[in-house]
C-alpha cells in the first residue's frame, strides 16, 4: 500500500480541466469548459490572430538575408535537389539551418513557383495556430480569462526595429512583426508550444504505448528541433522534467529516442560540410571574424555575464515591459521588476510543483541565448509566450496571497492595472506595422530591388552576379550570385576572374564591406567595368565585368 502511495505521489497531476478563474463571467467559464468551447475558443483565438496578421501583413521581401536563404533552401527542396545553396554557381550542401522550415515551405514553391508571398502567408497561418495552442496551454493552468490575457500580452509584446530604415524605424509588437517573415522563429514557436502542451498531458498518463499525447509531444518536440536548432533546449527540458518527477524510465526512453532522431542529421552535416554551423559559431570569439579563434572558459563566463547585463537592461525590458524606457542599469525599475518576477516564478514553481516544465524550458532556452555570440530581441521570440505566461501566473498567485490577507479589492485593481499598463502604447505599434506594410522598401533597398529586376529582364539565366547580399539578389533576379573577398583590390579582381563573374552590383545598403573592398576594386580597375544600369538618387549601379 505504501509503495502504491509513493508511486502516485511521484506522478504529476494532469493539467486541471477547470482551473480557478476569477476574471471571467460564470457564463464564459461554462462555455470555455464545455465540449464546444474547448474546441471553438482555440480556433477563435487562431482566427483573430490571423486577422490581425492580415492587417499588418507585409508582402515585401523581408530585408534579412536569413529570409532569402530559407526561400532558397525551400526552392532547392521543391526542385528535388535536397538542401543545397542553389543561389551559387557551384551549389554546396547547406548545414547551417535544419531541414524543417525549408520542407515546411516547399509546398508553397510547388503551388506558386518563384513567389515568396505565399511562403510569408503560410508562416502567418502557422503562427496563428501557435496562438491557439498558447491559449489552450495557458487555459489548462490558469483558466480561460487569464489565458486570453496571456495571448494578448504575447501578441503585443515588445518593439521591433528596422535598422536599415531611415534613422532606424521602430515598430511594435515583436511577434507580429516576425509572424509573416520567412524565418524559423514563428514556426518554431508554434511547434514548441504544441510540444509543451502535449508532453505534459502525456506525462500525466501512464506508459508509452497507446499514450498518443506523449507520442505526439515527442513528434512535435523533434519537429521543433528540426525547424530551429535551439530546440535542443526543449528536448533537454522535457528529459530533465521527467527525471525531476522520478519518471526515469520514460525520461531515458524520450532522451534516447531524441538522440536516435538527432544522429542522422548530425552525421549528414559532418559528412557533407564538416559539421553544424551553429555549434562552431557558439564557440567562436566572433563568428564574423573566424580568425579571432575560439573562446576559452573565461571567455564564455565573460560573455555570459555581459549578456545578462545587456538582456536585463535592454532586450528583456524592451520586449516584456516596453512601457518603460530602456534601462541603463539593472537597478532600473524595469530590470528590478523582471528580476522580481523571475525569482517569484522560480519560488512558486518549485514550492508548489506547478509549471516546472515551463520553468525548466525557459531557464535552458535563456541559458543558450545568454551564451550566444551576439544579443538580440529576435532570439527571445520563441520564449516570449512562456515568459509572459509565467509572469501572469506570478501575478495571479500574488493576487491569491492578497485575497487571503483581506485585500481582494486591491488585488483585482492591481491585476487589471498591470494588464492595461502592459497594453498601453502597443496599439499604436500595431498600426505602425500596418503602415509599413503599405510603404515601399527603404530607398537603398528599393534601388537594390530595381537592380535585381533589371538583371532578371536583361541578362541570360546562366549569368553570374557579384554583390554584397547574394541570397536577396538571387531571389529577386533569379541569377546565380556570389560574394566577394574582404581583401585588397587585386585579390577582389582575381576572385572575379576565377569565379567568372559577369556582372557586379554596387549598392548603398550601408554594409561597410562594399565601401571598404568592392568600391576600391572597381575604382582601381575602372577599365574592366562597363556601367549598364544606374540610379544616382541613391547611388546604385549594375556593371558588366569585362573579362580578358
Amino acid at each position: 500500500m505504501k509503495e502504491r502511495r509513493r508511486k502516485d505521489k511521484q506522478q504529476p497531476r494532469p493539467p486541471a480541466e477547470n482551473p480557478p478563474d476569477r476574471f471571467s463571467s460564470d457564463r464564459f467559464r461554462r462555455y470555455a469548459d464545455s465540449a464546444q468551447g474547448r474546441f471553438a475558443l482555440p480556433a477563435i483565438v487562431a482566427v483573430l490572430t490571423l486577422l490581425v496578421g492580415v492587417w499588418t501583413f507585409d508582402a515585401k521581401l523581408s530585408l534579412s538575408g536569413d529570409n532569402t536563404e530559407f526561400i532558397t533552401l525551400a526552392r532547392s527542396m521543391a526542385a528535388g535537389e535536397g538542401l543545397l545553396h542553389i543561389n551559387s554557381p557551384d551549389p554546396q550542401p547547406a548545414t547551417k539551418y535544419p531541414f524543417g522550415l525549408p520542407l515546411l515551405l516547399a509546398p508553397m514553391q510547388w503551388f506558386f513557383p518563384g513567389d515568396w508571398v505565399p511562403m510569408k502567408a503560410w508562416v502567418l497561418v502557422v503562427f496563428a495556430a501557435g496562438m491557439g495552442a498558447l491559449y489552450q496551454l495557458a487555459k489548462e493552468r490558469v483558466g480561460a480569462g487569464p489565458a486570453l490575457a496571456v495571448v494578448v500580452l504575447s501578441l503585443t509584446a515588445g518593439k521591433s526595429y528596422l535598422t536599415h530604415g531611415p534613422d532606424g524605424l521602430v515598430f511594435g509588437p515583436l511577434l507580429l512583426h516576425y509572424s509573416h517573415q520567412i524565418m524559423s522563429e514563428a514556426p518554431y514557436l508554434t511547434f514548441s508550444l504544441l510540444a509543451l502542451w502535449l508532453v505534459e498531458r502525456g506525462i500525466a498518463r501512464e506508459g508509452i504505448k497507446d499514450n498518443w499525447w506523449l507520442i505526439g509531444g515527442f513528434g512535435c518536440t523533434m519537429w521543433a528541433y528540426y525547424i530551429r536548432t535551439a530546440g535542443i533546449t526543449l528536448i533537454a527540458a522535457v528529459v530533465v522534467y521527467m527525471l525531476l518527477r522520478r519518471d526515469y524510465r520514460r525520461g531515458l526512453i524520450f532522451g534516447g529516442a531524441a538522440v536516435a532522431c538527432w544522429l542522422p542529421w548530425t552525421l549528414r552535416n559532418k559528412a557533407v560540410g564538416g559539421g553544424g554551423v551553429y555549434i562552431k559559431q557558439l564557440f567562436m570569439v566572433n563568428p564574423y571574424h573566424p580568425d579571432r579563434g575560439l573562446l576559452d572558459f573565461a571567455g564564455f563566463v565573460e560573455r555570459f555575464i555581459g549578456h545578462i547585463g545587456l538582456y536585463l537592461t535592454r532586450e528583456l525590458p524592451n520586449t516584456l515591459v516596453p512601457f518603460f524606457d530602456s534601462a541603463e542599469t539593472i537597478f532600473h525599475p524595469a530590470s528590478l521588476l523582471l528580476i522580481l518576477l523571475a525569482v517569484a516564478a522560480t519560488v512558486f514553481c518549485v514550492k508548489r510543483g506547478e509549471n516546472l516544465l515551463l520553468l525548466v524550458y525557459a531557464a535552458f532556452f535563456m541559458g543558450v541565448v545568454l551564451l550566444w555570440p551576439w544579443p538580440g530581441d529576435r532570439f527571445l521570440i520563441p520564449i516570449v509566450p512562456v515568459l509572459v505566461f509565467l509572469a501572469v501566473w506570478v501575478v495571479l498567485k500574488t493576487q491569491d496571497i492578497l485575497v487571503a490577507k483581506g485585500g481582494a479589492g486591491v488585488s483585482k485593481v492591481l491585476v487589471w492595472a498591470l494588464l492595461c499598463i502592459c497594453l498601453v502604447g502597443q496599439v499604436a505599434g500595431v498600426k505602425r506595422l500596418a503602415d509599413y506594410a503599405e510603404a515601399d522598401y527603404p530607398p537603398p533597398w528599393s534601388r537594390y530591388y530595381q537592380a535585381g529586376l533589371w538583371l532578371k529582364a536583361n541578362t541570360s539565366e546562366d549569368a553570374i552576379v557579384l554583390c554584397r547580399k547574394g541570397y536577396w539578389m538571387y531571389i529577386v533576379s533569379g541569377r546565380r550570385c556570389i560574394g566577394f573577398p574582404f581583401e585588397e583590390p587585386a585579390q577582389v579582381l582575381a576572385y572575379m576572374e576565377r569565379e567568372q563573374a559577369d556582372y557586379v552590383v554596387l549598392e548603398s545598403l550601408g554594409f561597410p564591406q562594399t565601401v571598404q573592398y568592392l568600391v576600391p576594386a572597381v575604382n582601381e580597375y575602372r577599365d574592366r567595368f562597363e556601367a549598364l544600369w544606374q540610379d544616382q538618387t541613391v547611388p546604385t549601379y549594375v556593371l558588366r565585368f569585362l573579362k580578358q
